[in-house]
């Protein structure tokens, strides 16, 4: 039987190269560094994995490794262009406390379940690394879904680049967590599932990133805010004062 990561490894390697000769040719690490940091990333672990995959063991070791620093560094840059096109809200003091102290309680809870229910089969490592893996996939979709939220009544302007990563992140999130949630649940009985459940989405993720980043954007849209932060804090204290002022009526 043919070992899948003979055919996904090669394939994710070769997406994963180009993907970065594009990051580095549109100079994305000028602009969104956390997220050319990842991208440039990609590439050795996936060699890293591709010479150890026959070897049991020594892909154990690498695959959970270089899988939890991927996690906290795709969060990262999701973030990151998260706030570079919505910077206006991080002017609201609850809109703060609510974006972090949910990623951080997220975190907080999976670190504490990890310890407290290990997953079924796995080594405490492993667990750890699960768990985390349910908890940022998920908090990927929850950014994602808020970004695009936030972009119809806010009417924000479609940017290729920012737009491609967010959606890049979103397609690659739900797959990672079904995945996750079946190997803490069933164990190694999942595997098979588990592998292909991460690297199906995982393909098209890289599909959509050299998609976003095959055409060059002109340079004053590209790296420009799709609004700037002045009208865009115009827009949301508008809408709170009419929110604010209908509940005013409601109440009488």
């Amino acid at each position: 039987m043919i070992n899948a990561n003979a055919i996904i490894l090669p394939i994710s390697l070769s997406l994963e190269l180009w993907l970065l000769a594009l990051l580095f040719r549109r100079g994305v690490r000028h602009h969104f560094p956390v997220f050319f940091s990842y991208g440039a990333l990609l590439a050795p672990v996936t060699f890293a994995r591709l010479l150890t995959f026959t070897n049991y063991p020594k892909y154990f070791m690498v695959f959970w490794s270089t899988d939890a620093v991927l996690l906290l560094l795709g969060l990262a840059a999701l973030h990151e262009v998260f706030r570079w096109v919505y910077r206006a809200f991080y002017e609201f003091w609850w809109f703060r406390l609510i974006y972090y102290g949910t990623i951080v309680l997220v975190l907080f809870i999976t670190v504490r379940n990890a310890m407290v229910h290990p997953a079924v089969q796995a080594h405490p490592v492993v667990s750890l690394v699960l768990n985390m893996g349910i908890a940022i996939n998920l908090l990927q979709a929850g950014i994602a879904a808020l970004f695009a939220a936030l972009s119809k009544p806010l009417a924000i302007p479609h940017r290729r680049y920012s737009f491609g990563i967010v959606a890049g992140f979103a397609a690659s999130s739900l797959g990672p967590f079904a995945g996750y949630f079946a190997r803490s649940i069933f164990g190694k009985n999942v595997d098979f599932f588990t592998q292909y459940a991460s690297a199906v989405p995982y393909i098209l993720a890289l599909l959509i990133w050299l998609l976003a980043f095959s055409k060059p954007e002109p340079e004053e849209r590209a790296w420009t805010p799709p609004m700037p932060p002045d009208e865009m804090l115009r827009l949301v204290h508008g809408y709170l004062s009419v929110l604010g002022a209908k509940r005013k009526d409601d109440e009488r």
